[in-house]
């Protein structure tokens, strides 16, 4: 490991100040409407000046011991975004009726590194010019016109940021007394006035263009992730120590200042957070509303982030993987970012690995290493099923071979894809086909044309009907997206990203409308393990054994099964659960999987050619969430409490980690290409020395030779959780995974803290 002493002052500064101390927020107060003659523009103009404005005037800073400079402004899944304004309130007023506000840029998308950092913001802006001048001999198209003068005036922003830093580095040289940290800082200001204009020429360069690019559009509403580093740098890193500029040692001290600077927003101290117009204004209403799912008709907003979305920004980085020829692509930065990464113990950026037969078994070794220490990360990814699930959408191989992920875990083509995806609540269609169309939270009335008092001849003709709702919820979720998204562009254009996308300049086209190579829409299923137990508790206890009828069963529910322990002891214990390798149970979830599986492909067929419908398994970091807007459920889970993770199982599965991965892997897991993780815990004294980590790392390799997508393994123990409870601050390092992303566990609310120890408390 290289313990950098560098690396080290960086690190406690971050755990012992930076992450206590109230961050800024900037922009809100902002405004470009300055002028009748700036209000006179575009609106796409508008958001372009808007992004020059930002790079301008947002605050900037040198750090101490810093090799990469740039500091983004707050902006946060849970906390909201801050923007200058730039958009009239008509156009506020039209843009709502179709559910957008200038906050509804999506953030899941990720731009072509490779692009940025090969031409330089001077390349992308001679192609632009290349493609006004054919414009305007060609079919002098005015929308494409205002596009391009967008793009020139965004990119130019990117490179007045970077012009910017080097005069305030070049400043700093002047003041500071330290001969060596003057050399460092005349070096950083003469790369600052170079990139992100020109290509970068090194490795030092291409850390700092990335991060130039990251700091813009993290400002400026696009919260992107990072893609394949290791990839994009890799060039850089081999010609510098190549050519006798760059050691290896010199290079990770500036990967590790690099990866530091991506957690400067992190906040360990709830007390210090505050709300700045959360997701709240992005609501769909108005003439929206005949589209929208009945699902968002409550407020699903209420305590949005619950504490675990505080500290992530999007910020995903992807190692590893193939090259477009199907080849190994990892190489020496690989390692160097992975132990850098794990040296500084940070949840941003959120790592991941993507593993295939023919990696290194240093890289297996590696990443096992990490994680039986606790860290929740690296998140391993199976290349072999996530690139026949994207060549099953669509995707040329070579194509899908480069695949990256967004900044949680969804799997997405860096530079050509247009991402987004909606949540199909599968307890909550389970509750509304239970109780007549009602929400036992809210008490009202949701689903229109249930039977009050349902009841069925037998379970085929039950779960007819659950699969009747669950195919109207998705048809209703891709008429939405079809009908509406493409009205996203005229209030929030991604000007500046849709620069570095890989067609938007030849198309003339912002990424959402029409520029983005591959319209991808995922169908997530949220809490499948609690509605694969719920329907195994329904067939064996009301139709196999007739235990109960079903409308009494509900009726059971909606008193949330006080007064009948037996029924739910036979729920909890007497009913074969998912997860154990139990082909009861685990032959229902392969079912569900499958019919899920032809829905969403039958209505591919019918959009074909409109949008790519990806299928996927996921809770994210909701899980606290989701289950506390569902009433009590035939799994024996309780009214409010919290569902069990993405494809993990619930509570129940104790046979552990590999009976898990047997009952996870008996589907046709490529078809859930676009991410179905699972999230275990493995008890850490079981894992150590040598022959334990060969332990770990067969599990892992067990999981991958069964078929398994996404697999995040952590070693955290309940005691040290609990003890994290009673002394914060001396686990303030201490991380949890959370369904998308591993959070500081002394940030998360009790609430959460609670539901984490409970479900891996039975996982041994």
């Amino acid at each position: 490991m290289y313990r950098i002493e560098r690396i080290d002052r960086i690190k406690r500064r971050m755990f012992e100040q930076d992450f206590f101390t109230k961050k800024d927020w900037w922009g809100d107060d902002e405004t470009i409407l300055v002028s009748d003659e700036i209000k006179a523009k575009p609106l796409v103009i508008r958001k372009a000046l808007a992004i020059r404005h930002v790079a301008d005037n947002m605050p900037a800073r040198i750090r101490e011991d810093e090799l990469i400079v740039g500091a983004p402004t707050m902006a946060s899944v849970g906390f909201g975004k801050c923007f200058p304004k730039y958009s009239l309130p008509e156009e506020d007023r039209a843009a709502l009726a179709y559910g957008f506000t200038v906050k509804s840029v999506f953030g899941h998308h990720l731009i072509n590194y490779e692009t940025l950092l090969e031409k330089g913001v001077r390349g992308v802006r001679e192609d632009i010019l290349e493609q006004i001048a054919a414009n305007e001999r060609g079919a002098k198209d005015e929308k494409k016109r205002k596009l391009f003068e967008s793009m020139i005036i965004s990119i130019g922003a990117l490179s007045a940021l970077g012009k910017r830093y080097g005069l305030l580095l070049a400043d700093e040289a002047g003041r500071t007394e330290d001969p060596g940290r003057r050399s460092e800082l005349l070096k950083m200001s003469s790369i600052c006035m170079r990139v992100p204009e020109a290509p970068a020429n090194g490795f030092w360069e291409a850390l700092q263009s990335v991060f130039f690019a990251h700091t813009l559009l993290h400002s400026t509403l696009e919260m992107m992730p990072l893609g394949r580093v290791d990839k994009y740098l890799y060039p850089y890193y081999e010609k510098d120590k190549e050519a006798g500029l760059l050691t290896k040692e010199f290079a990770a001290e500036l990967a590790g200042s690099w990866l530091a600077k991506f957690s400067e927003r992190v906040n360990l101290d709830p007390d210090l957070w505050e709300l700045h117009q959360t997701d709240d204004d992005t609501r769909f209403n108005g003439a929206a509303q005949e589209y929208k799912n009945t699902l968002d008709n409550y407020d699903q907003n209420e305590d949005f982030n619950f504490g675990t979305s505080g500290n992530h920004f999007f910020i995903n980085m992807i190692l590893g993987g193939q090259h477009p020829d199907g080849s190994d692509s990892t190489n020496e930065l690989t390692e160097i970012m992975l132990r850098q990464w794990a040296y500084l113990e940070l949840v941003s950026p959120v790592a991941s690995v993507r593993l295939h037969k023919e990696s290194p078994e240093w890289l297996y070794r590696l990443c096992a290493d990490i994680l039986r220490k606790g860290a929740g990360e690296p998140a391993l990814y199976n290349d072999d099923v996530i690139i026949r699930g994207l060549t099953g959408l669509g995707v040329p191989t070579e194509e899908a071979r480069g695949y990256s992920n967004d900044g949680c875990w969804e799997a997405i083509l860096p530079g050509s894809t247009d991402f987004g995806f909606c949540m199909l609540q599968l307890l909550q269609l389970l509750e509304y086909l239970l109780q007549g169309g009602h929400s036992l939270i809210r008490g009202k009335l949701e689903w229109q044309g249930i039977p009050e008092a349902p009841d069925f001849a037998g379970y085929e003709e039950f779960y007819g009907a659950f699969l009747e709702l669950l195919a109207d919820n998705a048809r209703k979720e891709v008429e939405t997206r079809v009908a509406l998204h493409r009205f996203r562009s005229d209030i929030a254009p991604s000007t500046l990203a849709s620069a570095f996308m890989d067609d938007c300049v030849a198309r003339g086209a912002e990424y959402s409308d029409g520029g983005a190579r591959y319209d991808i829409f995922g169908m997530m299923l949220c809490g499948f393990a609690n509605c694969v137990d719920s329907l195994a508790a329904i067939k064996k206890l009301v139709y196999d054994e007739g235990f109960q009828k079903l409308p009494a069963f509900a009726e059971i529910l909606r008193n949330d099964l006080r007064d009948c322990e037996p029924l739910r002891r036979r729920c909890l214990g007497g009913v074969p659960k998912f997860g154990n390798d139990d082909d009861y149970a685990d032959g229902l979830a392969v079912r569900l999987m499958d019919d899920f599986a032809d829905i969403i492909e039958s209505l591919q067929d019918e959009y074909r050619g409109k949008i790519m419908l990806g299928k996927a398994i996921a809770t994210f970091e909701f899980f606290a969430k989701w289950g506390r807007d569902v009433g009590a459920s035939a799994d024996g889970r309780l009214s409010g409490a919290p569902v069990a993770t993405n494809f993990t199982p619930g509570a129940e599965a104790v046979s552990g980690p590999t009976a898990i991965m047997q009952s996870a892997t008996k589907a046709k897991m490529h078809r859930y290409g676009l991410g179905a993780p699972i999230d275990i815990k493995i008890n850490s004294n079981e894992v150590r020395g040598e022959s334990g980590l060969d332990r770990l790392v067969g599990l892992i390799k067990s999981f991958l030779e069964l078929g398994g997508i996404m697999l995040t393994i952590t070693g955290v123990s309940d005691e040290e959780m609990r003890d994290a409870q009673i002394n914060p601050m001396e686990h303030k390092n201490l991380r949890v995974r959370l369904g998308g992303l591993s959070a500081y566990f002394i940030a998360l609310s009790r609430e959460v803290q609670d539901s984490i120890i409970e479900r891996t408390s039975h996982i041994v």
